[in-house]
């Protein structure tokens, strides 16, 4: 138990140099006596207006298609929905970035489509439809798994208490989803709010905060007004924070589960179908995009195939930058998972004085954007021996993504008998053999997906790492903003594709696996139930 004790004092002393003392430092810095100047500047509030105004109706836009999705794949007769709940997915796969590109490759000035038809969608209007393809696989995912924790008995209630459809969304459907939905609504606004990508890419003289707070810390090094810019990023975060850790769901899911009993309705099965492919189609055509430029010599004059893009980036040296992203993504996946995993056995399983503390400042690093999160590390570091190397790009990453992969670990750790450790005592095994050999075992497949969080996001992150790269560490994914900043739609789109490439072959052998290990399970059963 001892050596819990040390391990519990060393998690918190990291957690506590990670991440409080950054954020610390970043706010020593600040000249606070120009913050009145800051905000009272026009630049200030228009950026701030312009970021609230698209965040809210990115918001509104991604979450009620998003529950629109989740319904249909829920409540009606659409054959291959597993297909296309994966689907829906990719855009998670690629940086916001990818998807303001995308947007210009369809919609800007000399976009496939917007040639044909004399118009584009630089601007405001094309933030939103960037943020809103960046953001609602996040609210569909939440939204899909909340309509698996309705109680489906109440609905036969409900039709026995007389209600009639709306009746029956109020009290039923809503209560349960009350919390998801609004969780996905704090999510996505604080997705879009903080984002950088898609206005960076698609925003034109349409200026956001992140891009406001990035311009005036790469262009101008002003730190301490990059971090007074930060505090503003961190409120909506934090408040999602609050309301996702100390909000009451009512919708406990403590009951034996039914599958929904579809009626049969031809109309709403034609409706909902036809919404879906249409969400799939839109997506489609964005991935698309990168292909058809990725291949074509010229989209204005030469229209013909050709392989000059791809001549180009290899002889760019992408290679190099590919090989810098696998490195940090693959480290990343492996040391964050044995971190996260480790802090939620300390605080699931020891329990010791301290725990609560070390959950709560571990589930803080959601609060904190990974523009600001980038910003305190180079202020910090910025004379250390580890600022512009892999070590601090893995370390920003780890704290990055660290609390939803450490919220899987904790969960799963719950489910797992309690006793382990008891009988370990009584017998006088090391806990630490309990733990790899019992423990381990059986969360394994919780632990592949903690691993394919990480590395996914790893692969996709810009906002974390723009200010703590040099030209020997420089990640993948900021390749893409260097080319489509020098009109090379065709360079950038490669990367896009690149990057979507590794992420899907990390998540099909994460699938593969869980699947072959599934089949497994269900022919031990069989010949256990045939004995």
């Amino acid at each position: 138990m001892k050596k819990c004790s040390k391990l519990s004092i060393l998690i918190f002393v990291f957690l506590f140099f990670s991440i409080l003392y950054p954020l610390i430092l970043m706010l020593s810095k600040v000249e606070w006596s120009n913050f009145g100047l800051l905000i009272s500047s026009n630049a200030f509030k228009e950026s701030l207006f312009n970021s609230v105004f698209v965040s809210t109706i990115s918001t509104i836009i991604s979450v009620l298609v998003a529950y629109f999705l989740a319904f249909s794949l829920n409540r009606a007769y659409i054959e291959h929905k597993a297909v296309l709940k994966t689907l829906l997915t990719l855009p998670m796969l690629i940086p916001s970035i990818s998807h303001g590109l995308g947007l210009i490759n369809l919609f800007g000035a000399n976009g496939i489509i917007s040639k044909s038809f004399g118009f584009n969608i630089i601007g405001e209007v094309g933030i939103i439809i960037g943020s809103f393809l960046y953001s609602f696989p996040v609210a569909f995912l939440m939204l899909d798994d909340g309509f698996h924790y309705i109680d489906n008995k109440m609905y036969d209630v409900a039709h026995v208490l007389g209600f009639n459809k709306w009746q029956t969304f109020k009290k039923v459907t809503f209560c349960y989803l009350k919390k998801p939905i609004l969780s996905s609504i704090f999510a996505v606004f604080t997705l879009v709010f903080t984002d950088y990508g898609v206005p960076l890419s698609v925003g034109g003289k349409f200026i956001t905060l992140p891009v406001f707070l990035y311009k005036e810390v790469i262009g101008l090094l002003d730190f301490s007004k990059g971090t007074m810019i930060g505090l503003f990023l961190l409120i909506p975060a934090f408040i999602s924070f609050l309301f996702d850790n100390f909000s009451r769901d009512y919708s406990s899911g403590d009951f034996e589960g039914n599958d929904y009993k579809l009626g049969n309705n031809k109309l709403r099965d034609r409706i909902c179908t036809i919404f879906v492919y249409v969400v799939l189609i839109f997506v489609c055509i964005i991935l698309g995009s990168f292909v058809y430029y990725a291949f074509i010599d010229n989209v204005v004059v030469n229209k013909v195939v050709s392989l000059k893009h791809f001549d180009y980036v290899f002889t760019d040296g992408i290679s190099k930058y590919i090989f810098n992203s696998l490195l940090i993504a693959i480290a990343v996946s492996i040391v964050g998972t044995i971190i996260s995993y480790l802090i939620a056995y300390v605080t699931c399983r020891i329990k010791k004085i301290g725990s609560k503390v070390i959950h709560l400042l571990t589930i803080v690093s959601l609060a904190i954007p990974g523009i600001v999160l980038g910003l305190s590390y180079t202020i910090s570091f910025n004379s250390s021996f580890i600022y512009n190397t892999f070590i601090i790009l893995i370390l920003v990453n780890i704290i990055h993504f660290m609390a939803s992969p450490y919220l899987m670990a904790y969960n799963a750790l719950q489910k797992v008998n309690p006793n382990y450790e008891v009988v370990a005592k009584t017998c006088n095994i090391p806990i630490y053999k309990i733990v790899i050999d019992v423990i381990v075992p059986c969360t394994k497949k919780t632990i592949r997906e903690m691993f394919s969080y990480f590395f996914v996001n790893s692969m996709v992150t810009i906002s974390a790492v723009t200010f703590l790269f040099n030209t020997s560490t420089m990640p993948l994914s900021l390749m893409i903003n260097k080319y489509e900043g020098n009109l090379m739609l065709g360079e950038a789109a490669i990367v896009s594709l690149f990057i979507l490439l590794f992420n899907l072959i990390v998540k099909g052998i994460v699938y593969y696996i869980n699947r072959v290990e599934h089949r497994r399970s269900e022919n031990r059963e069989i010949n256990v139930s045939s004995i």
